[in-house]
């Protein structure tokens, strides 16, 4: 099934909610960025739903079901997805001219920034006498001539991923501050009464977005705007080349339009090594541990169809919590405990078949059984990772 994708410029100040408690007076309602893949799952089906009233009609009162075979086969229905399905969410910008917007992506958890220079994380046997908590064989441990703090609010440049996913050090130029992605667009909001529609007294409060296309001409990025890469499946032929989409909190607008790009070798492995990279949060039944990884006499073993390897090491972010809304059903969907993106795995020992590997990465680190909220959350994106090389 081939990708498209699409690059998702925000027009307005986009508004992408925590799961942070909020609604007390005074209270600061704190934003997400980048934002969970669901948000473009959730856009681009509205999008495609509203192209036909007479869809959007039947899908609201035939249970969730199309008339149309094409519209039904990509979208299915909330009970069991389609084959619609996110594949790729990144930052992104453009800097005009024939080229396409280039992925912009958060810093691995393996790759630091110390000063203006990068380091990275590298597994280490434990020294004996050397207490540590965990049960792996090795420990993530900074390359780097001396104790600095780690520079935070950077991504990194597409050229600089592909450089990481071969087992390269990026050059420092690869990396981009965030503002000059996006800028903090706080807003003053005041609470109304439901009935009377006036303002109730006291309950004032801020929310917190964020402005994409900031002025750069001062600087020589320059980019003519920033926003986002989609890579959806199961709906190429549905989707006009480009439009308009309601993204986020209060439905703000943004435009879309088709692009040509190349996601990333996913084949590269060295001496039986490789290490996987979340692209996106990741929702495992074992918390942190990938669906496909199973403990036996202390020793973490990856087990596929085709493939089996040794989980020697991992280096996490802290635990996100996914959950969002449900619109056809109106309600809330369930709060999930989620490993965040640019969390790190390596694995060692490995044994079958590097391309049957590369496609189970490729489509998701899925187990094969799974609920129905476990096929919605892959259609909407989530367990998204990169293979890479461990040299």
């Amino acid at each position: 099934m081939s990708t498209a994708y699409f690059y998702v410029r925000p027009t307005d100040s986009l508004f992408v909610r925590g799961n942070l408690a909020f609604g007390d007076s005074g209270e600061h309602g704190s934003a997400l960025m980048p934002p969970p893949p669901s948000l473009f799952a959730g856009a681009f089906r509205s999008a495609l739903l509203g192209k036909e009233a007479a869809q959007m009609t039947a899908f609201l009162s035939r249970g969730g079901r199309c008339t149309d075979p094409a519209m039904h086969r990509c979208l299915g229905t909330p009970g069991a997805p389609g084959e619609f399905q996110v594949t790729w969410v990144s930052l992104a910008a453009d800097s005009g001219g024939a080229a396409a917007p280039q992925a912009i992506s958060p810093l691995p958890s393996d790759l630091l920034l110390l000063g203006k220079h990068f380091a990275t994380l590298e597994p280490r046997a434990i020294a004996h006498g050397v207490a540590s908590a965990g049960d792996l064989p090795m420990r993530a441990t900074l390359i780097s001539a001396k104790q600095e703090k780690p520079t935070g609010g950077n991504y990194l440049r597409q050229a600089g991923l592909a450089l990481h996913l071969a087992g390269q050090k990026p050059a420092d130029n690869e990396r981009i501050e965030s503002n000059h992605l996006h800028v903090r667009d706080p807003r003053l909001g005041i609470g109304l009464n439901a009935d009377s529609r006036t303002a109730e007294e006291g309950l004032i409060y801020t929310t917190e977005g964020f402005a994409f296309s900031p002025n750069n001409q001062q600087t020589s990025l320059a980019f003519i705007s920033t926003g986002f890469l989609v890579g959806i499946d199961g709906a190429s032929d549905l989707l006009p080349g480009q439009g308009q989409l309601r993204l986020g909190g209060d439905g703000r607008s943004a435009h879309y339009k088709r692009v040509e790009f190349i996601a990333p070798d996913q084949s590269k492995m060295a001496n039986g090594r490789f290490r996987l990279l979340l692209q996106t949060p990741a929702l495992f039944e074992q918390a942190w541990l990938p669906d496909c990884v199973t403990q036996q006499d202390g020793i973490y073993r990856l087990k596929g169809t085709g493939f089996a390897a040794r989980l020697a090491c991992a280096a996490l972010g802290r635990r996100e919590v996914i959950s969002g809304w449900d619109l056809y059903s109106w309600a809330p969907k369930p709060a999930q405990a989620a490993v965040p993106a640019g969390s790190v795995y390596w694995f060692d020992h490995f044994e079958g078949d590097a391309g049957k590997l590369a496609a189970w990465v490729q489509s998701g680190l899925w187990s094969d059984n799974l609920s129905t909220l476990q096929q919605t959350r892959r259609a909407e994106g989530y367990n998204r990772a990169l293979l890479g090389a461990w040299n």
